[in-house]
């Protein structure tokens, strides 16, 4: 530096500590700096923690760019909650995988979360084939943790048709549900892709084979039924099982208010329905009413249909006579057919006052059951009284 250098230097510096704006604006645009790297730093170990997450959980699964487009990108991810039991692991457990994301503030309020579940469908055992036996079955409730799926956004029940391992009965279904909320909002759409790859995760390890959850399998729960009560209209609503029968059939009328609702269940393995049918003009006292009841047995029930009628079964005819001195009469009327692709076995009983009734009509009955089943190649077994 030349001799005169460092006046050079330090007029300039004078100058610049002498104006009246340039230290100050300096000032501002250092911390701007300094402030726009912190964040910067900050931003990227907290997208660096969060892809973290998602590698993680739920087995590691979640497809990430579709889940990170739902989840909030300024906001740190928490895994609250994580468990993976999928697989050979032993005795099977009551949730198969778990997995919980929260962010925010919970205590402002200003928070969310991302909930995904998988737990099995443990249907209620059966404690025989016969249609009371069958409807009983079905109208058993389900523990809350099984119904949780209800309360969720969006959910999919998926097949395992070579069984899930662990279980003292076959479980070849499970159900996997997923809620998202934020700030108060729940999405449900935008979900599918996260709930087919849990189900996938699960039907993989499960070893289940079957069909792929695709993301547009993902449906938004069924709307709760509602309890019932005089005051209720699904109480009068007619169950599926029981909607191929009309009154008609028996010379009956529409059912009233205070008469006995149809019950009815609708199953992989099995249909029953019972009924009763108020008689348009009743002949006698004992002719107000006609019971009606239709079962059909498929796949792994049928051997055990067979033993539970044997006896009814061997005493098949084309046309046999009713007992005499009897004050009501039941027919019962047998057909095997080939139903949704299964071979399937049918009974349908018609009791009645007067006998001439129920024989002139079962067999007009058994045709519009199997009509409304979509049978074909009907093989009527014969009848008996009852």
């Amino acid at each position: 530096m030349g001799p005169g250098g460092g006046g050079v230097a330090a007029t300039a510096w004078e100058r610049f500590t002498g104006h009246r704006v340039l230290p100050k604006a300096t000032a501002v645009v250092l911390a701007a700096v300094l402030v726009a790297g912190f964040l910067l730093v900050r931003s990227e170990r907290r997208d660096a923690h969060n892809a973290e997450v998602l590698e993680t959980a739920c087995g590691g699964v979640l497809p990430a760019e579709a889940v990170r487009g739902l989840l909030p990108g300024d906001e740190t991810w928490e895994l609250h909650d994580d468990l993976d039991l999928t697989g050979p692991t032993g005795r099977g457990p009551r949730t198969l995988l778990r997995c919980s994301l929260g962010w925010g503030d919970h205590e402002r309020g200003e928070s969310g979360s991302l909930e995904l579940a998988a737990v099995p469908v443990l249907d209620v055992p059966l404690s025989g084939v016969r249609p009371e036996d069958i409807i009983s079955a079905n109208t058993a409730k389900e523990p809350r943790w099984a119904t949780a799926y209800l309360r969720a956004t969006t959910q999919v029940t998926a097949g395992c048709p070579a069984g899930l391992p662990g279980y003292p009965r076959p479980v070849t279904r499970f159900r996997v549900h997923a809620s998202l909320d934020a700030d108060g909002s729940e999405v449900a759409g935008e979900l599918g892709d996260a709930v087919a790859a849990v189900a996938n995760h699960v039907r993989d390890r499960g070893r289940c084979g079957g069909t792929t959850v695709e993301p547009s399998d993902v449906r938004p729960p069924p709307e709760p039924e509602a309890e019932d009560s005089e005051d209720s209209e699904d109480s009068e609503e007619v169950p599926q099982a029981c909607r191929w029968f009309r009154p008609g059939m028996l010379d009956g009328r529409a059912r009233g208010r205070d008469d006995r609702a149809p019950r009815g269940v609708t199953g992989d393995d099995a249909d029953a329905c019972s009924l009763s049918v108020p008689r348009a003009k009743p002949a006698n006292r004992l002719d107000h009413f006609a019971e009606v009841s239709s079962v059909s047995w498929r796949g792994p029930l049928l051997p055990e249909a067979r033993t539970a009628y044997g006896v009814e079964l061997a005493a098949l005819s084309p046309a046999p006579e009713p007992g005499s001195g009897e004050k009501s009469y039941e027919l019962a009327v047998w057909a095997e057919s080939s139903c949704s692709g299964g071979r399937t076995l049918s009974r349908v009983t018609v009791e009645t006052a007067a006998s001439a009734l129920a024989a002139d009509r079962a067999d007009r009955i058994l045709d519009a059951y199997l009509a409304a089943s979509d049978c074909h190649a009907v093989k009527v077994l014969g009848k008996v009284w009852k």
